[in-house]
């Protein structure tokens, strides 16, 4: 029994994790933070595109990158890995600082855990209906991140916002 716990909790930990979180709010004041600047990798530009690529194909505007919603979303992905858990903890702290320094009207967010390239986890947000939901929101302006673990996984944060 001990060894089917134990290969059932490796295959659970192993398996792509995917989960999102959106909101309509008033803005909220918050930490007095200015906008900061983020060096993105070639896999984080690639996610970006991809994320493009997809809304235009179904008829939606091509958002734009704002380096502040990507070192946001790094933050978030710092965060996920030092606790080891793929969430949304402190959602509502990176939307109120995105509406304080950007002039956020709508915050949208999805996190990614364990897939191999920026196509495999757009897909599988795309199969995801709330992850879809906000690939396809009503937003005008995007940021992402791509973190890697000690043990070669990758975390990714991919928000969104509106003006």
């Amino acid at each position: 029994m001990k060894k089917i716990m134990i290969t059932f909790f490796a295959l659970t930990i192993s398996l792509p994790l995917l989960t999102s979180c959106s909101s309509d709010s008033e803005s909220v004041s918050g930490s007095n933070e200015t906008e900061k600047n983020y060096s993105h990798s070639a896999a984080e530009l690639e996610l970006l595109d991809e994320v493009n690529a997809y809304r235009v194909s179904v008829g939606l505007n091509a958002l734009q990158i704002i380096e502040h919603i990507s070192y946001k979303s790094n933050e978030h992905n710092e965060y996920m890995i030092a606790i080891h858990d793929v969430n949304h903890d402190g959602f509502e702290e990176r939307k109120a600082n995105l509406q304080e320094v950007l002039g956020a009207a709508r915050v949208g967010e999805n996190v990614a855990y364990a897939y191999s390239s920026a196509q495999s986890t757009v897909a599988a947000w795309v199969n995801s209906p709330s992850h879809k939901a906000n690939l396809e929101g009503n937003y005008t302006h995007f940021g992402a991140s791509i973190k890697m673990d000690a043990d070669g996984k990758k975390y990714y944060t991919n928000m969104f916002i509106k003006k």
